[in-house]
């Protein structure tokens, strides 16, 4: 339970953090202008946008064909059956 609680400060802070600095309006002209947060750089559109189609389609192969190319590059590790080991029954005297 303290660890829930802890996590949850500690997230809850985050956020309210973020909130202050104004992240969410420097995150949207980050991906959406290519202003660079806290400087008066700006990223070419050309750059912004094929960083955006290189993220987006990372993600969606990620998700999608990854799993089908790891079954085929990668295959599955066989487990190892191990027998009990058999122990003697000691007979015991009514």
């Amino acid at each position: 339970m303290k660890k829930a609680v802890i996590t949850v400060s500690l997230i809850s802070s985050l956020l309210l953090i973020l909130d202050s600095a104004n992240a969410t309006h420097w995150l949207v002209l980050f991906f959406l202008a290519g202003v660079v947060p806290g400087t008066d750089t700006l990223i070419s559109p050309i750059d912004m946008l094929a960083a955006n189609a290189t993220a987006i389609t990372i993600v969606i192969m990620r998700i999608t064909i990854w799993p089908t190319l790891r079954t085929v590059f990668f295959a599955p590790t066989k487990t190892l059956v191990v027998s009990k080991k058999h122990t003697p029954r000691h007979r015991t005297a009514h």
